[in-house]
């Protein structure tokens, strides 16, 4: 039995049978600046026994040692659990001296050391189980308590976590001379295991005050010292600050946390977690140390008012188990999108949401692994992987889906009783549903069971007719097979063009379930060009385009930016389900190269690469992809320098460039004009790819500046060189590398100018994974076997289940029911991808 991973029936025993009433928690990374691998802590936890009970604590580490009662008992620690002797009903003192790993995984307490100047840095991340791997614990999410919490570090080090310091005492030197201190906490407020956060590190530190209608909220921004010249102080805080300010009024809760840190730190596996009181972010994602769009800031504020959201939905109200996870992103997700469109610059985000991240939850919803929004999750490796696309942007649709269904203002009425009925509580949907249909007065029962219990995506087809356009509603639930009759709300728009643009002449809200006839006139007349359904992004749907309203779309531009961002998603989906050709549609995104929204062009570039790459056949595959280098050529041209279009076509020359070795003196030319570093580094990547640079001039560029995002850079750039295959693969699979460094040398390994190379280096993939998954954590187990996924193009006069790699993948699948169900989701979902792409290949 794999006792790491904990059952949904385990958690629900161990919840009905104890209460935590406190945990304390004495962490020591004294040593942490030396070479040593480990460390030590300590947990004192109170738990009120409510029934007999034989249990365990859990603590993935090295060592643990029990006490129970004050007297040492024997814990039979097989390095995930610490088992304990029956327990009576009463209250009962648990104390485990445990030794953890550091990680470099992102797992847990990751240990990072910054290669410009040796510092070392800590940073926890423990969503949704990693928290055992720090401190000894009930890990789930229905055991709140109070955290006290100290640390024992170098002096010099800021040191954070969740709540305020109130004292710190010295306790000497560690190994390597250096004073060291231990600092205490206050209390936190009642939580879950999951959302304590540990900080410590020379990170360098900017200061605010956030004044909010409760009063001042102290406000920390940190980021390591090789990077706090980058760091866009105004705008983090600025959003930061129009946050809260929003979403106290919104959900009638003050802000529970007391202050409000953000910690932007190094090879971060997630964008962001929202630790209650002590938010950490991705670095990468959103330190821009040279060129960054608007599209860039616009998602880093999106991603701030998340996580912020999450202080409410997540952290003061939490789910009882991770089936309801949901919950809480599917609500970040629309907080995130609502409250950056209402108290910030950043007025286009439905405008982004609908152009790119619906994407994010239309082709996850496809896959053959789909689910309810409400999910089964049976188990810990379950939860990890229902971080998904179903669960926050499918989620967060379907509850705009909601407020236009309910009203916005009962939507909100509902969710202030919810909280004010579960305040440092769990709660479940059900809880929630009840506020709702409280302040709405509308019955919920079935319009939940018809979103958030069912599957697949449905398609409102369009069709005109001679009293109005008919609107149909088809689809399939994927797992129960019966027909998909969601109650959508819309809004349908007429648009006519004028000069090559085509203007919205009138539109009209209604309820559709099977089908509906709108009369012309409400929609701006019968002599429309284009009709369109879901206007303004309201439901969650595809539409099926009458031919005229489809031509209309492929050869004008859109005056409305959301109504454009609604189009642009739909025909990326046509051309996803091999509706649209990939030319067709590189043809359509190249009508408008200096378009004004960087996320739609971003987004749109980004899918006619992998569309041409992907779904072109074999022996058109090179002439297309010349034929769109060309086009992203000329658009660079016509942008100006510096601008957001600019940035974006510059980055696609180095990504399609990568696939045209012929093409690497247009690389060259360009390289040549980039001083941007991060460009720089996807042109020089590109290059060598096409064998174009030398290791030598890889290195030169390394050690011109040598940042942490340099090493990662310039280890993808050298292993995306031809040749030493079978080495890389050896490192992949033997070497401890770190989550960054491994997901950079996957990327240079299976450069797609190089897969005949790649294949012979591992001709055996469905031999490996299974000792992949035992060997690895879960996170970077996925990162190899996702990667390393072997994808063959389609064979002249053969169908896409004779492809060689296919029929592996199914063999494995036949031949191993048993295998972890995470695995088999992940076999499951690049073969049905894998075979998407062939299909599109015969058209």
């Amino acid at each position: 039995m794999n006792t790491e991973n904990l059952s949904r029936s385990e958690a629900q025993e161990r919840a009905a049978a104890l209460e935590v009433i406190s945990h304390s928690i004495d962490l020591n990374v004294a040593e942490a600046p030396a070479n040593g691998e480990t460390f030590t802590v300590t947990s004192r936890i109170e738990i009120d026994v409510h029934q007999t009970i034989e249990t365990f604590v859990d603590f993935i580490g090295e060592e643990a040692k029990l006490e129970v009662n004050g007297v040492e008992v024997d814990p039979r620690f097989d390095g995930a659990r610490v088992n304990l002797p029956e327990l009576q009903p009463g209250t009962h003192h648990l104390t485990v001296h445990g030794t953890g790993v550091y990680s470099t995984t992102g797992e847990g307490l990751h240990r990072f050391r910054d290669p410009k100047d040796g510092q070392t840095y800590l940073y926890t991340q423990f969503e949704p189980a990693d928290a055992r791997r720090v401190f000894p614990n009930f890990e789930q999410p229905n055991l709140k308590t109070q955290f006290h919490i100290s640390i024992i570090a170098p002096e010099s080090w800021t040191i954070l976590s969740n709540s305020v310091e109130t004292r710190r005492e010295s306790i000497g030197a560690n190994s390597l001379g250096t004073e060291c201190v231990q600092v205490f906490f206050a209390p936190t407020k009642r939580q879950s295991t999951y959302l304590t956060t540990f900080i410590a590190g020379p990170y360098v530190g900017f200061h605010d005050v956030a004044q909010t209608a409760q009063g001042p909220i102290d406000l920390g921004f940190y980021c390591r010292a090789t990077l706090a010249q980058h760091f866009d102080l105004d705008d983090i805080a600025t959003v930061t600050k129009q946050g809260l300010q929003t979403f106290p009024e919104a959900f009638g809760c003050i802000y529970p946390w007391g202050k409000y840190d953000s910690v932007f730190v190094p090879e971060y596996n997630l964008g962001a977690m929202e630790n209650p009181g002590c938010v950490t972010f991705s670095e990468d994602h959103y330190i821009y140390r040279g060129l960054s769009t608007r599209a860039q800031r616009a998602g880093r504020a999106n991603t701030i008012l998340h996580e912020m959201s999450h202080m409410w939905f997540g952290d003061y109200t939490t789910p009882v188990w991770w089936d309801d996870l949901w919950l809480k992103e599917s609500f970040a997700e629309f907080m995130g999108a609502w409250s950056s469109a209402k108290a910030t610059q950043y007025t286009e985000a439905w405008v982004d949401f609908a152009g790119a991240r619906l994407n994010w939850a239309l082709s996850t919803d496809q896959l053959p692994t789909t689910h309810p929004i409400v999910a089964d999750i049976p188990d810990l490796e379950a939860a990890d992987q229902a971080f998904d696309g179903i669960t926050y942007a499918k989620g967060a649709a379907v509850l705009r889906q909601l407020v236009a269904f309910v009203g916005e203002e009962q939507f909100f009425a509902g969710v202030r009783q919810f909280f004010a009925d579960h305040a440092f509580a769990n709660a479940t949907l059900t809880d929630l549903l009840s506020a709702l249909e409280s302040s709405s007065g509308r019955d919920l029962h079935e319009w939940s069971q018809e979103w958030l219990h069912t599957t697949g995506v449905s398609t409102i087809t369009v069709e005109r007719g001679d009293d109005g356009v008919i609107l149909t509603q088809t689809g399939t639930d994927s797992v129960s097979g019966k027909p998909i009759q969601r109650p959508h709300r819309i809004r349908v728009s007429g648009f006519v063009a004028t000069n090559g643009t085509l203007e919205r002449v009138g539109s009209y809200d209604v309820d559709i379930r099977d089908t509906v006839t709108i009369p012309w006139t409400e929609i701006g007349g019968s002599d429309v060009d284009l009709i369109l359904p879901n206007d303004d992004s309201l439901s969650y749907v595809k539409v099926a385009f009458d031919a005229e309203s489809l031509a209309a779309a492929l050869t004008n531009e859109v005056a409305e930016p959301l109504s454009r961002s609604v189009i642009s998603g739909q025909l990326w989906q046509m051309t996803y389900d091999g509706l649209l050709s990939p030319t067709q549609y590189a043809e359509f995104i190249a009508r408008e190269p200096l378009l004004s929204s960087a996320s739609l062009l971003a987004q749109r570039t980004r899918s006619a690469q992998n569309a041409l790459c992907s779904f072109t056949k074999l022996a058109e595959r090179e002439a297309a992809l010349n034929e769109f280098f060309d086009v992203v050529l000329r658009a660079r041209e016509l942008a100006e320098e510096g601008s957001d279009p600019y940035t974006i076509w510059t980055r696609t020359v180095a990504t399609v460039g990568a696939y045209l070795p012929q093409r690497d003196a247009d690389i060259a030319d360009v390289l040549e004009h980039t001083s941007d570093q991060d460009l720089r580094w996807s042109l020089l990547t590109a290059r060598a790819a096409g064998n174009a640079v030398s290791v030598a001039e890889l290195n030169a560029e390394l050690e011109r500046t040598g940042t942490a995002s340099d090493v990662v850079a310039h280890l993808s750039a050298t292993t995306s060189l031809p040749g030493n295959r079978k080495n890389t693969l050896e490192r992949l699979l033997n070497d401890k590398l770190s989550n960054d460094h491994l997901s950079a040398m996957i990327d240079g390994f299976t450069q797609y100018v190089h897969r005949a190379e790649a294949n012979e280096a591992l001709p055996d993939y469905f031999a490996r994974i299974e000792n992949i998954w035992a060997a690895r954590s879960q996170e970077l187990a996925e990162r190899l076997i996702y990667g390393l996924y072997p994808f063959s193009d389609l064979e002249p006069g053969t169908k896409p289940s004779e492809n060689a790699d296919v029929r592996a993948a199914t063999r494995w699948l036949d031949e191993n029911p048993q295998a972890p169900a995470a695995l088999r989701k992940i076999i499951l979902d690049q073969r049905d991808f894998h075979l998407r792409a062939l299909r599109n290949q015969m058209r």
